[in-house]
């Protein structure tokens, strides 16, 4: 009964397999698997067409890849006894003609995007890129063999590229800066270009800090090769530093940009780029803020012998004094956090030191002179100071005021002592008169040699 059981299963088995699908199964294992795509040599096919602009984006990469490749192969093959992996981003290029020469760094431009400035400490932050160019004879190839004129590399490890760093070798990174190469190309004749985004910090110099507000930084920076110092040469376009007008923001300063040159350093004969930065305040608000005061100041202490009387200008200037002490608790507030990195002191605040000491000068000389005028007298004074003052209180009209220093009663005006008091009131008010316009002409001239 199983013996029968089994040869009834075994029956349709058979069937099966003599089927017309058996048959195609058992060909395809006699004629063995199709040919892959992917086993084609693609590098040879896309070589081969000759209008690359039918290519699609992929096959268009692949086409890179291959170039690529040959050229690192060819590289490879050139230096095989040196057993090192990837010599074309290992070994600087060399000139064929010429082994062991330098590698020519051409610096076409430095464009910067963004700054920050620190006036307290000095500090200057500027974010930017530069465009760079040197030669490479082992990335050359034939247009006419690859049908490429450019080829991008996606990747700086793919090929030799400068290691710069920023100020000194030293105190590049204590200073946090920072230098990136991005977005290599490659031309068919060698040429590559590469742009260096850069972030670099500096501290100014602020050596006319005497203009202040309207004073400006001088901000310097330097960059040399970090690795194969020795291998590297500089060249510089002689172009000057350029702003992007996309990112850019002047933030309140005028910037502007020196030259950068190439020198060399004279200790260790590295070449160094240097170039600097002129910051100048453009916002006229903080200049505003202290010259104001200093004006009003000036206006009302050159008006004060307009009031005639001495004891009248002593009030005046008084109050003007009052108003110089408090402009310079103003000037100590906006100024002092500047002055810790600086030995010189603003024109502002020396002009300031000088109008307040020509006024102590004035009361001094206003309060002295109205005592004197309180005096008694019982004697006249002498001939030619009673026409010399009334020759110069009658020419300046606003001196030409009896100055009431001393209490006449009606009754004793015609009194020989009266007569003589008030002839020495008039000499003393026409001195005040001399002494205050002296000291006018020498605040004008002052402000005029400050300014």
């Amino acid at each position: 009964m199983l013996i029968f059981l089994f040869m009834v299963l075994l029956v349709p088995t058979v069937e099966c397999d003599n089927s017309p699908a058996g048959e195609e199964q058992q060909n395809l294992r006699v004629l063995g698997p199709i040919p892959s795509l992917f086993s084609l040599n693609k590098c040879e096919y896309l070589k081969n067409i000759s209008d690359i602009e039918t290519l699609n984006r992929h096959q268009f990469e692949i086409l890179e890849q291959c170039l690529y490749y040959y050229l690192a192969a060819e590289a490879q093959r050139k230096t095989q006894h040196f057993n090192v992996i990837h010599a074309l981003a290992i070994f600087p290029p060399e000139t064929t003609d010429l082994k062991g020469s330098r590698v020519r760094i051409f610096f076409q431009q430095i464009t910067l995007q963004h700054f920050v400035m620190n006036e307290f400490l000095r500090e200057l932050n500027i974010n930017g890129y530069i465009t760079v160019f040197w030669d490479d004879n082992r990335l050359s190839w034939s247009e006419e063999q690859w049908k490429l004129k450019k080829l991008e590399i996606n990747s700086v490890s793919h090929v030799w590229v400068p290691m710069l760093t920023a100020q000194t070798f030293d105190t590049a990174l204590r200073n946090g800066d920072l230098m990136e190469i991005r977005r290599v190309s490659i031309n068919s004749n060698g040429t590559i270009r590469a742009i260096i985004n850069f972030s670099l910090r500096t501290f100014c110099d602020d050596s006319d800090f005497k203009n202040f507000p309207n004073d400006m930084y001088k901000c310097c920076y330097q960059i040399e090769p970090h690795i194969n110092q020795g291998g590297i040469e500089f060249v510089a376009s002689g172009r000057p530093v350029f702003t992007d007008a996309k990112y850019f923001r002047d933030n309140g300063w005028y910037i502007s940009g020196s030259t950068p040159t190439v020198q060399i350093m004279p200790d260790s004969q590295f070449p160094q780029l240097g170039f600097c930065l002129n910051l100048k305040r453009s916002t006229k608000s903080l200049y505003i803020e202290l010259s104001l005061p200093n004006t009003i100041i000036s206006i009302l202490f050159l008006l004060t012998p307009l009031l005639g009387q001495i004891h009248l200008q002593i009030f005046a200037k008084m109050f003007v004094l009052f108003l110089q002490f408090s402009t310079l608790q103003l000037f100590s507030t906006l100024i002092s956090p500047h002055l810790g990195s600086s030995a010189s002191t603003p024109t502002i605040l020396r002009f300031l030191e000088f109008a307040t000491i020509i006024n102590m000068f004035s009361i001094s000389i206003s309060i002295t002179l109205w005592m004197c005028c309180k005096i008694r007298r019982n004697l006249p004074p002498w001939n030619w100071l009673i026409r010399t003052s009334e020759l110069i209180n009658r020419c300046i009209c606003v001196f030409n005021s009896t100055d009431n220093c001393i209490s006449l009663n009606e009754n004793d005006k015609s009194s020989t002592t009266s007569n003589y008091q008030e002839d020495w009131t008039n000499a003393f008010i026409a001195i005040h008169g001399v002494a205050v316009c002296a000291l006018s002409f020498i605040f004008i001239l002052g402000y005029l040699m400050l300014s």
